[in-house]
């Protein structure tokens, strides 16, 4: 399981691994009481609300593709789409794979809202979504016939990979190639992730795999001993399974 910050995708991302860079970021609402001029009451009240803010965040983003796939996808809020597709809503959950041509878009909900964009060279997913895990409500320890990433942007934790835990934080990249096992047994608090899961290979079995169940995993990407020193170093303490 590779660990990628954008940083380090640009210089050691392994060649199986699709995804080439990920952002997250803001599109402010659009303020109708926002007058900064009227004076505050003498108990310190202004009368609007708002976020206070010498330079509020744009409402807008123009995006242009600069590689094969850009997809934007919701993590909080309602966000208007205009591209060569026409113009169609968004909301929590929802993601577009901007075309080559690009897109405009633009907060039109009651609050901020939350995005993020991730870019790559896959031909397409079986499955994008976000995952929440928290105390009580574990991952169990689990494969796939296919590749999968976690983009993190919320909560710390210790992922259970091969044998490992190795600690997580957001902003960070999970690749987890064919046929290895990951899982998050003991959350400690709410974490959330984007989840790509990729085309399903050899067997193709859909879903999350077990020992018990589907038999022995049968790893399916290379993985250097260079990464792998990384991880046991990195390592919080030995997994709790194998």
């Amino acid at each position: 399981m590779p660990i990628y910050t954008r940083d380090s995708l640009q210089t050691d991302r392994l060649p199986w691994v699709e995804v080439e860079d990920f952002e997250f970021f803001h599109l402010g609402r659009v303020m109708v009481m926002n007058n900064h001029s009227i004076e505050p009451t003498s108990d310190g009240h202004v009368p609007y609300w708002g976020y206070y803010q010498d330079r509020p965040l744009l409402s807008s983003r123009r995006i242009d593709p600069t590689r094969p796939k850009d997809r934007i996808i919701v993590i909080g809020g309602e966000v208007q789409v205009e591209s060569e597709h026409g113009r169609f809503q968004l909301h929590k959950r929802d993601y577009y794979d901007i075309p080559a041509s690009g897109a405009v878009l633009t907060n039109t909900g009651s609050s901020m809202a939350e995005l993020a964009r991730i870019e790559g060279t896959w031909d397409h997913t079986i499955r994008s979504e976000i995952c929440m895990f928290q105390p009580g409500n574990p991952c169990d320890y689990h494969y796939h016939d296919g590749d999968e990433y976690w983009v993190v942007f919320r909560g710390h934790f210790d992922i259970d990979y091969h044998g490992l835990k190795v600690p997580t934080e957001p902003g960070q990249l999970l690749a987890f190639g064919k046929g290895y096992e990951h899982g998050l047994l003991d959350p400690t608090e709410a974490m959330n992730a984007i989840v790509l899961a990729m085309p399903l290979e050899d067997r193709q079995r859909d879903g999350h795999l077990n020992r018990e169940r589907n038999g022995d995993p049968v790893p399916g990407r290379d993985i250097p001993e260079s990464v792998w020193d990384g991880l046991r170093e990195q390592a919080a303490e030995p997994s709790t399974v194998a």
